[in-house]
């Protein structure tokens, strides 16, 4: 989910850039981190949402057993995924659970 607000039809998220102080202004509209503690995760999807897909794929790569998921914006305005190697082996059919 994303909380964000819509003014003068610009819309405006809850992270905050911390460059800047303003509500953050990326491509990633939702990011799944998994990690080794809940925290760690939280961290750095919190950091992806702020930092941009670009950006938070080439962090992401620098840190061993961290797998993201990207929802993102394409500049032509439609909807992407991107996901890291390995984070195919979370990936569970309902019907197997």
């Amino acid at each position: 989910y994303r909380n964000y607000y819509v003014k003068d039809g610009k819309k405006y998220a809850h992270t905050i850039d911390p460059h800047t102080g303003y509500p953050s202004q990326q491509d990633i509209l939702g990011a799944t981190v998994i990690a080794d503690d809940c925290m760690t995760a939280d961290a750095y999807a919190t950091a992806f949402m702020a930092m941009g897909k670009q950006k938070s794929i080439e962090l992401a790569k620098e840190i061993p057993g961290l797998y993201y998921y990207f929802i993102y914006e394409k500049e032509d305005g439609t909807f992407g995924i991107e996901y890291s190697e390995g984070f195919e082996q979370f990936f569970h059919p309902f019907d197997s659970m």
